[in-house]
């Protein structure tokens, strides 16, 4: 139900929701490599880097050789996503609200406390 409705904000955007997702990625952890950014997305790398692809050919990401690992490609935001960067905000907030409807402050942060425990114990599974 949120992804439909994440969805269907995002395409306004002109992105795909895993798109939006490596975008936000970056944006808030700064430039990593494609497999640090395949591992916090739960995603295989070939279809990711099909993602990095499309975001690269758009501009609004550039990727260059890791400096301490020429196997690895680092990839960082481009100054060409700063106009959809308020959007992404905005929309990051819009679903967050309309997640927590209903609760109180204490019990959103609550839920957003047990999504990241969530999270952390599936990736430590990979």
């Amino acid at each position: 139900m949120v992804a439909r409705l994440f969805n269907r904000q995002v395409k306004d955007l002109g992105l795909t929701r895993t798109q939006w997702q490596v975008l936000y990625l970056l944006y808030i952890n700064g430039e990593q490599t494609q497999t640090s950014i395949a591992d916090t997305l739960m995603m295989a790398k070939p279809p990711l880097g099909k993602v990095v692809d499309r975001l690269e050919s758009a501009g609004w990401i550039a990727r260059h050789q890791d400096t301490s690992d020429r196997r690895a490609k680092m990839v960082r935001l481009t100054d060409k996503i700063d106009p959809m960067l308020k959007p992404l905000e905005d929309l990051v907030g819009d679903i967050g609200s309309a997640a927590t409807r209903g609760m109180s402050a204490k019990e959103a942060k609550e839920f957003y406390r047990l999504l990241k425990l969530v999270h952390a114990n599936l990736l430590s599974e990979n």
